[in-house]
Protein backbone atom coordinates (compact mmCIF):
# COMPACT_ATOMS: atom_id res chain seq x y z
CA UNK A 1 0.00 0.00 0.00
CA UNK A 2 1.37 3.43 -0.98
CA UNK A 3 2.41 5.85 1.72
CA UNK A 4 -0.28 8.60 2.18
CA UNK A 5 2.40 11.19 2.90
CA UNK A 6 3.63 10.80 -0.68
CA UNK A 7 0.29 11.91 -2.12
CA UNK A 8 0.05 14.73 0.38
CA UNK A 9 3.48 15.97 -0.71
CA UNK A 10 2.47 15.80 -4.35
CA UNK A 11 -0.67 17.84 -3.69
CA UNK A 12 1.32 20.51 -1.84
CA UNK A 13 3.89 20.70 -4.62
CA UNK A 14 1.16 21.01 -7.27
CA UNK A 15 -0.60 23.76 -5.31
CA UNK A 16 2.62 25.72 -4.87
CA UNK A 17 3.40 25.40 -8.57
CA UNK A 18 -0.04 26.68 -9.57
CA UNK A 19 0.24 29.58 -7.11
CA UNK A 20 3.62 30.57 -8.51
CA UNK A 21 2.25 30.42 -12.07
CA UNK A 22 -0.73 32.64 -11.15
CA UNK A 23 1.50 35.18 -9.41
CA UNK A 24 3.87 35.25 -12.37
CA UNK A 25 0.96 35.76 -14.79
CA UNK A 26 -0.38 38.62 -12.66
CA UNK A 27 3.04 40.30 -12.50
CA UNK A 28 3.52 39.93 -16.26
CA UNK A 29 0.03 41.36 -16.93
CA UNK A 30 0.71 44.39 -14.72
CA UNK A 31 4.06 44.97 -16.41
CA UNK A 32 2.52 44.73 -19.88
CA UNK A 33 -0.22 47.16 -18.87
CA UNK A 34 2.31 49.72 -17.63
CA UNK A 35 4.39 49.28 -20.79
CA UNK A 36 1.28 49.83 -22.92
CA UNK A 37 0.35 52.98 -21.00
CA UNK A 38 3.89 54.33 -21.35
CA UNK A 39 3.78 53.74 -25.11
CA UNK A 40 0.40 55.49 -25.38
CA UNK A 41 1.65 58.49 -23.40
CA UNK A 42 4.81 58.62 -25.48
CA UNK A 43 2.84 58.56 -28.74
CA UNK A 44 0.52 61.27 -27.39
CA UNK A 45 3.34 63.49 -26.18
CA UNK A 46 3.73 66.94 -27.81
CA UNK A 47 7.03 65.92 -29.39
CA UNK A 48 5.50 62.92 -31.15
CA UNK A 49 2.39 64.85 -32.21
CA UNK A 50 4.57 67.46 -33.85
CA UNK A 51 6.72 64.73 -35.40
CA UNK A 52 3.64 63.12 -36.98
CA UNK A 53 2.68 66.39 -38.68
CA UNK A 54 5.33 65.82 -41.35
CA UNK A 55 6.07 68.41 -44.00
CA UNK A 56 9.78 68.72 -43.11
CA UNK A 57 12.14 69.34 -45.99
CA UNK A 58 15.43 71.05 -46.76
CA UNK A 59 15.17 74.01 -49.10
CA UNK A 60 16.99 73.84 -52.40
CA UNK A 61 16.38 77.50 -53.18
CA UNK A 62 15.37 80.63 -51.34
CA UNK A 63 11.70 81.32 -50.73
CA UNK A 64 10.16 84.65 -51.73
CA UNK A 65 8.49 85.13 -48.35
CA UNK A 66 9.67 85.17 -44.76
CA UNK A 67 9.03 83.03 -41.71
CA UNK A 68 6.16 84.39 -39.64
CA UNK A 69 7.86 83.52 -36.36
CA UNK A 70 11.17 85.30 -36.82
CA UNK A 71 10.36 87.52 -39.84
CA UNK A 72 13.61 86.33 -41.45
CA UNK A 73 14.08 84.92 -44.93
CA UNK A 74 14.08 81.18 -45.54
CA UNK A 75 17.17 80.41 -47.57
CA UNK A 76 18.49 77.38 -49.41
CA UNK A 77 19.91 74.67 -47.15
CA UNK A 78 17.64 75.53 -44.22
CA UNK A 79 15.17 73.00 -42.85
CA UNK A 80 11.54 74.13 -42.90
CA UNK A 81 8.21 72.59 -41.98
CA UNK A 82 5.13 73.08 -44.18
CA UNK A 83 1.86 72.69 -42.29
CA UNK A 84 -1.40 71.46 -43.78
CA UNK A 85 -2.55 75.09 -44.18
CA UNK A 86 0.48 75.72 -46.50
CA UNK A 87 2.19 78.06 -44.04
CA UNK A 88 5.94 77.48 -43.91
CA UNK A 89 8.20 78.01 -40.87
CA UNK A 90 11.73 77.28 -39.84
CA UNK A 91 12.07 73.80 -38.38
CA UNK A 92 14.52 73.04 -35.60
CA UNK A 93 16.09 75.52 -33.25
CA UNK A 94 18.84 77.80 -34.49
CA UNK A 95 20.32 81.20 -33.78
CA UNK A 96 18.08 82.64 -36.46
CA UNK A 97 14.78 81.16 -35.27
CA UNK A 98 13.65 78.79 -32.55
CA UNK A 99 11.44 77.00 -35.09
CA UNK A 100 7.82 76.02 -35.36
CA UNK A 101 8.38 72.77 -33.46
CA UNK A 102 9.19 74.60 -30.25
CA UNK A 103 6.13 76.82 -30.70
CA UNK A 104 3.80 73.86 -31.23
CA UNK A 105 5.22 71.87 -28.32
CA UNK A 106 5.13 74.65 -25.74
CA UNK A 107 1.96 76.46 -26.84
CA UNK A 108 -1.35 75.94 -25.04
CA UNK A 109 -2.86 74.44 -28.22
CA UNK A 110 -1.24 73.01 -31.31
CA UNK A 111 -2.40 75.61 -33.82
CA UNK A 112 -0.79 77.43 -36.68
CA UNK A 113 0.45 80.79 -35.37
CA UNK A 114 -0.54 82.49 -38.64
CA UNK A 115 -4.09 81.29 -39.34
CA UNK A 116 -4.96 79.68 -35.97
CA UNK A 117 -5.95 76.41 -37.64
CA UNK A 118 -5.28 72.99 -36.19
CA UNK A 119 -2.78 71.27 -38.52
CA UNK A 120 -3.20 67.66 -39.57
CA UNK A 121 -0.51 65.24 -40.81
CA UNK A 122 0.85 65.71 -44.32
CA UNK A 123 3.48 63.82 -46.34
CA UNK A 124 6.88 64.01 -44.67
CA UNK A 125 8.78 65.78 -47.46
CA UNK A 126 6.20 68.26 -48.65
CA UNK A 127 7.34 70.94 -51.07
CA UNK A 128 6.68 74.47 -49.77
CA UNK A 129 4.35 76.60 -51.93
CA UNK A 130 6.05 79.20 -54.15
CA UNK A 131 4.00 82.00 -52.57
CA UNK A 132 2.33 82.36 -49.19
CA UNK A 133 -1.37 81.41 -49.00
CA UNK A 134 -4.00 84.09 -48.88
CA UNK A 135 -4.63 85.34 -45.36
CA UNK A 136 -7.75 83.99 -43.71
CA UNK A 137 -9.48 85.54 -40.72
CA UNK A 138 -8.77 83.74 -37.50
CA UNK A 139 -11.42 82.56 -35.09
CA UNK A 140 -10.66 85.42 -32.75
CA UNK A 141 -11.14 87.96 -35.53
CA UNK A 142 -14.44 86.39 -36.54
CA UNK A 143 -15.64 86.40 -32.95
CA UNK A 144 -14.66 90.06 -32.58
CA UNK A 145 -16.50 90.97 -35.79
CA UNK A 146 -19.76 89.44 -34.65
CA UNK A 147 -22.05 91.71 -32.62
CA UNK A 148 -22.31 90.77 -28.96
CA UNK A 149 -25.35 88.77 -28.01
CA UNK A 150 -27.20 90.52 -25.21
CA UNK A 151 -29.10 88.17 -22.95
CA UNK A 152 -31.07 88.87 -19.76
CA UNK A 153 -28.71 88.79 -16.81
CA UNK A 154 -31.28 87.65 -14.28
CA UNK A 155 -34.84 86.43 -13.87
CA UNK A 156 -35.95 89.98 -13.12
CA UNK A 157 -34.62 91.21 -16.46
CA UNK A 158 -36.42 88.36 -18.20
CA UNK A 159 -39.70 89.23 -16.47
CA UNK A 160 -39.35 92.88 -17.45
CA UNK A 161 -38.69 91.91 -21.06
CA UNK A 162 -41.79 89.68 -21.10
CA UNK A 163 -43.89 92.46 -19.55
CA UNK A 164 -42.75 94.94 -22.19
CA UNK A 165 -43.57 92.40 -24.88
CA UNK A 166 -47.09 91.93 -23.49
CA UNK A 167 -47.63 95.70 -23.41
CA UNK A 168 -46.53 95.98 -27.02
CA UNK A 169 -48.94 93.19 -27.98
CA UNK A 170 -51.83 94.93 -26.19
CA UNK A 171 -51.07 98.25 -27.87
CA UNK A 172 -50.96 96.54 -31.26
CA UNK A 173 -54.32 94.85 -30.63
CA UNK A 174 -55.89 98.14 -29.48
CA UNK A 175 -54.57 99.95 -32.54
CA UNK A 176 -55.89 97.29 -34.90
CA UNK A 177 -59.34 97.32 -33.27
CA UNK A 178 -59.50 101.15 -33.45
CA UNK A 179 -58.66 101.15 -37.13
CA UNK A 180 -61.32 98.49 -37.70
CA UNK A 181 -63.94 100.67 -35.97
CA UNK A 182 -63.01 103.64 -38.12
CA UNK A 183 -63.50 101.62 -41.26
CA UNK A 184 -66.84 100.10 -40.19
CA UNK A 185 -68.61 102.54 -37.79
CA UNK A 186 -71.51 101.19 -35.77
CA UNK A 187 -75.01 102.54 -36.50
CA UNK A 188 -77.00 103.68 -33.47
CA UNK A 189 -80.54 102.63 -32.71
CA UNK A 190 -81.85 106.16 -33.40
CA UNK A 191 -80.50 105.93 -36.94
CA UNK A 192 -82.33 102.68 -37.43
CA UNK A 193 -85.71 104.14 -36.41
CA UNK A 194 -87.96 104.55 -39.38
CA UNK A 195 -89.60 107.97 -39.88
CA UNK A 196 -93.22 107.67 -40.85
CA UNK A 197 -94.20 109.79 -43.86
CA UNK A 198 -96.55 112.70 -43.23
CA UNK A 199 -99.95 112.54 -44.94
CA UNK A 200 -100.49 114.65 -47.95
CA UNK A 201 -102.77 117.69 -47.89
CA UNK A 202 -105.47 116.13 -50.02
CA UNK A 203 -105.65 113.04 -47.96
CA UNK A 204 -108.47 113.07 -45.39
CA UNK A 205 -107.98 110.89 -42.47
CA UNK A 206 -111.06 109.10 -41.20
CA UNK A 207 -112.43 110.48 -38.02
CA UNK A 208 -112.51 108.24 -35.09
CA UNK A 209 -116.00 107.33 -33.94
CA UNK A 210 -117.04 109.19 -30.86
CA UNK A 211 -118.51 107.30 -28.03
CA UNK A 212 -121.92 108.57 -27.02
Amino acid sequence: MADPSYWIGMDIETSVTMLVICLAAAVVSVCLFFIFMCIVQWLDSPRMRVFRLGGVTTLRQNLDYTCTLCQNSMEAGEKVRTLSCDHVFHCGGSVKCEGIDHCLRTGPMERCPTCDRVPHPVPWKRTPPPSPPAPTPSQGALAAALPPLRLPLSTRDLDEALLRWEQIQKLAEASSSASLHRRHPRTSTSDKEEVLPLPADDEILPEAPSSQ
